[in-house]
């Protein structure tokens, strides 16, 4: 019987990348030397630069702060511009300002979760650091539902590292056969997931090919309709939950 879900955060539960988009759109409006390139341009760079720094930030090599002003000082010499520091801090700001104000779940999370967790136990397990992520569960509302939330600065580990999936396993009091892993990385979420002996449920909404067509692991496509997301997570289950299980042991 599953007893507990694992979910990945970022663009599985909480959409960074229409908050990542919005912010960059308003940054790109407001900058000339942006505007000379197109957009989707700007945005791949950006998105590269934000995924190389965010290793360092996470590993705790660079501080925060000083990774975002990097992230857009490396963004502007993309596009030809020397910018003064002064310049990098006002971007820097603009953008996280315009990602704070837009921070929301994906459509169907909260659902899914209360859903989920009213049949087992729900974890969260993020390469990020931990008061972003706590952050982004309070604004979006989902934090109710978590039970444990696992992330990579606390730890010291990073998926797909199958260790920081055992930090989820050994906080929840689970084994690796009676937890699923959901996530939208095949890389960090499902390999490293099945590395710790974790079953895996790719979260694929732009439905991309599978990088092993014959590894036979089940996708999600959209978290709603929410019973036919809860139908794929609990697969083979019968109708009584594991808390309740849980609850008549205890009895």
């Amino acid at each position: 019987m599953l007893r507990a879900v694992l979910f990945d955060l970022d663009d599985t539960l909480f959409d960074h990348r229409i908050c990542a988009r919005t912010a960059l759109t308003t940054l790109y409006e407001a900058y000339d030397a942006f505007r000379n390139r197109p957009f989707a341009d700007v945005e791949r760079l950006h998105a590269s630069f934000l995924e190389e720094l965010h290793v360092r930030v996470t590993s705790g090599e660079l501080p925060l702060e000083q990774a975002r002003r990097e992230r857009f000082r490396r963004l502007f010499a993309a596009v030809g511009v020397t910018p003064g520091d002064d310049v990098v801090a006002e971007a820097a700001e603009t953008y996280r300002g315009g990602y704070m104000k837009i921070r929301r779940a994906i459509a169907g999370a909260a659902a899914l979760l209360a859903a989920v967790s009213q049949r087992c136990q729900v974890g969260i397990v993020s390469n990020n650091l931990l008061e972003e992520q706590q952050g982004k569960l309070r604004q979006c509302g989902l934090d109710r539902f978590i039970d444990e939330l696992v992330v990579s600065e606390e730890t010291g580990m990073s998926k797909p590292d199958p260790r920081i999936f055992q930090v989820a396993l050994d906080r929840l009091r689970r084994r690796a056969d009676e937890v699923v892993m959901v996530g939208d990385s095949w890389a960090a979420d499902v390999l490293g997931a099945r590395a710790a002996g974790i079953r895996a449920i790719w979260f694929n909404p732009d439905c991309a090919p599978s990088p092993e067509p014959g590894a036979g692991v089940v996708e999600l496509h959209a978290l709603e309709p929410v019973d036919a997301a809860v139908a794929k997570i609990f697969a083979g289950e019968g109708t009584r939950s594991a808390k309740e299980t849980d609850e008549g042991r205890n009895r």
